[in-house]
């Protein structure tokens, strides 16, 4: 196991999932990887726009004194190489530049500057979530109303596939594959009751994803709670063969 990297926490995370062509998300697949699928369902690639906040941000140990609450917004994908399952960034936006520069000069992921918002408020037998998010003149935003009744979906659920990711698979500035372990618990998620979803990849993706009507395109929208996280440093990312990580994994 690689060391830690960077400790946090993620919560109110907001996933709007949208249906994808399997040949848009091709390009971007880690050598060596394949696109993933929700069980039982092995032609349906999606897309996820994810908001949460982003605290206690701790990187090698220390404290980030300008970088300890603030929102994310990103888009992301799944992929699976031999039996690990994980996620894919192609783009990661926080209105702070020192996540910026450090994601990019630390870590090779791809952040960048945006202005967004993102608040919850937790009521007795509710939460409201709202998202803004702008950058240049790309902007949208994301409101919903979710039920106070917390579950822990099925290992089996699309639910758990969308939330439940603990390996990010990457490529280097010259190329080569990385892969980094990402530790959390199991996540509980909120029943989504109302819902505007104005946040898409065409408003967050560059111009490979205009051209379509994401707004046809949205699958579900899912709402979990969150934790604290770990995030290790990236290593190779190896044949698909190499000893698999624990059960959980």
């Amino acid at each position: 196991m690689a060391r830690p990297f960077l400790t946090a926490r993620w919560t109110n995370l907001v996933l709007a999932n949208y249906r994808a062509p399997a040949e848009l998300l091709r390009p971007h697949v880690p050598p060596g990887s394949e696109l993933d699928t929700p069980d039982g369902t092995p032609d349906l690639y999606l897309v996820s726009v994810v908001a949460f906040r982003f605290s206690a941000l701790r990187v090698l140990g220390l404290p980030l004194p300008t970088a300890q609450d603030f929102p994310e917004v990103n888009l992301r994908f799944y992929v699976r190489r031999g039996g690990r399952r994980a996620t894919v960034f192609l783009d990661e936006y926080v209105p702070t530049r020192a996540v910026v520069l450090g994601a990019r000069l630390l870590y090779n992921q791809p952040y960048h500057l945006a202005t967004i918002s993102h608040r919850a408020r937790v009521d007795a037998d509710a939460i409201t979530v709202e998202t803004t998010f702008r950058r240049a003149a790309q902007r949208g935003e994301i409101r919903l109303r979710a039920a106070n009744q917390p579950t822990t979906p099925d290992e089996t659920s699309l639910e758990h596939f969308l939330k439940e990711h603990y390996w990010g698979f990457d490529r280097g500035r010259r190329g080569t594959s990385f892969r980094y372990r990402v530790d959390h618990p199991v996540w509980r998620t909120y029943p989504v009751e109302e819902q505007y979803v104005g946040i898409d990849p065409a408003t967050l993706g560059d111009e490979r994803w205009q051209g379509i009507d994401w707004g046809d395109q949205l699958h579900s929208v899912l709402f979990a709670e969150g934790s604290a996280v770990t995030v290790y440093a990236a290593e190779p990312l190896i044949g698909p063969h190499d000893p698999e990580p624990p059960a959980g994994s």
